[in-house]
């Protein structure tokens, strides 16, 4: 069964998590799958961060999706609030469709502390041995503030720095985000943070609904 699907976040950090997210329907049962960002900029009217209007709008920007991602951070360890947000937004959108939340605890830079070779690799020094003072696996999600937690990993990875390349180095910070989430494994450490496997087995529900919708229909 082919999935084309779009993912809806808050911002463009998430963007990251296209290939990904194609890579884990086809895990769990996709024949096929691409995905996109609706291009939110096009739209003459801006529809900001409100959900619904994001929704109604990816809607309309490509009808032919058959599945919904809609990222939000959870913003503290409790991720429920954000799952029933996510949820009456799509109900209130009135789109139809088949949907998955993308609720990572805390935020999404909680999934890059699993990954300390990655972190130093995209340090540019994938050989350094400098604690980086990561939390362990299962301590994670318990972790407040990760995007802090990981900018200080990247610039302890990226020891020695001074003066200008210092400055540099912290001005790069987005764009080496961006990239330690494009290069992020899927399984492995992953698998032991609850928000991961929670978005895996949702993401097999709905494609198994698709799919059983799909042999009524024929």
């Amino acid at each position: 069964m082919r999935v084309q699907f779009l993912l809806i976040g808050e911002g463009t950090t998430e963007h990251g998590l296209v290939e990904h997210l194609a890579n884990l329907c086809i895990q769990v049962g996709a024949t096929e799958a691409s995905g996109s960002v609706p291009p939110f900029a096009r739209l003459e009217v801006p529809v900001g961060h409100n959900m619904v209007l994001r929704l109604r709008a990816a809607h309309r920007l490509n009808p032919l999706a058959n599945l919904y991602f809609v990222h939000r951070d959870a913003d503290n360890d409790d991720p429920e609030p954000r799952h029933s947000e996510i949820m009456r937004a799509v109900a209130a959108s009135a789109i139809n469709l088949a949907h998955v939340a993308v609720v990572p605890i805390h935020e999404t830079e909680a999934w890059l502390l699993t990954d300390e070779a990655a972190i130093r690799r995209v340090a540019g020094r994938p050989n350094g041995r400098e604690p980086l003072n990561l939390p362990p696996l299962n301590r994670i999600e318990q972790t407040s503030r990760p995007k802090e937690r990981l900018e200080a990993a990247l610039l302890t990875a990226a020891q020695p720095l001074a003066g200008k390349r210092l400055r540099s180095f912290r001005q790069s910070m987005g764009q080496r985000r961006q990239q330690l989430i494009e290069e992020l494994p899927l399984g492995g450490s992953l698998e032991q943070l609850a928000a991961w496997r929670r978005l895996r087995d949702d993401t097999a529900a709905a494609i198994a609904a698709l799919r059983a919708a799909q042999e009524v229909q024929a």
